[in-house]
């Protein structure tokens, strides 16, 4: 009797676990009846998603293309400012050059033009002297020349 009473437990057991088991598998296939369901739900959002997004999509890679194009267009403006610049600053270096020059040649000829003045005012000035001292001189002859007959008769 003890082997029909583990004979019976063993069958009960058996019964439970199968029961068990099938109830398992039947939760275990309506779960994924519900996650399939949802993934179906899921994979139409996506679609509506994807069409209603398309036409964003759409503008904002021609906004992006736009915007590519004018920084680039900046850029090349950018890199022509600054050659003109850099061609600017060699002219203006190579005209403050010529300036520096032409000033350093003005003021060697106003040096020359001045030690010319300079010269002839004191060839002037000498000329000037001896002209009277020449005068004076022949002022003292004459009169000397008149007062030597004053004198001789004053004596």
């Amino acid at each position: 009797m003890a082997e029909d009473w583990l004979f019976t437990t063993i069958r009960i057991v058996g019964v439970v676990s199968v029961f068990v088991l099938g109830t398992g598998m039947l939760v275990l296939a309506w779960v994924l009846a519900r996650v399939v369901h949802r993934l179906k739900g899921l994979d139409e959002s996506l679609k509506e998603i994807t069409r209603d997004a398309r036409p964003v999509l759409d503008r904002a890679r021609a906004i992006g293309e736009n915007l590519n194009f004018m920084v680039m267009s900046v850029r090349k403006e950018v890199d022509r400012v600054a050659e003109t610049i850099a061609l600017a600053n060699d002219r203006l270096e190579d005209v403050l050059e010529s300036a520096e020059d032409r000033v350093q040649d003005l003021s060697a000829l106003v040096d020359v033009v001045q030690d010319e003045v300079e010269d002839t005012l004191i060839t002037a000035s000498s000329a000037l002297r001896g002209i009277r001292t020449g005068a004076k001189l022949l002022r003292r002859k004459r009169t000397d020349g008149e007062g030597s007959d004053a004198d001789a008769a004053e004596d």
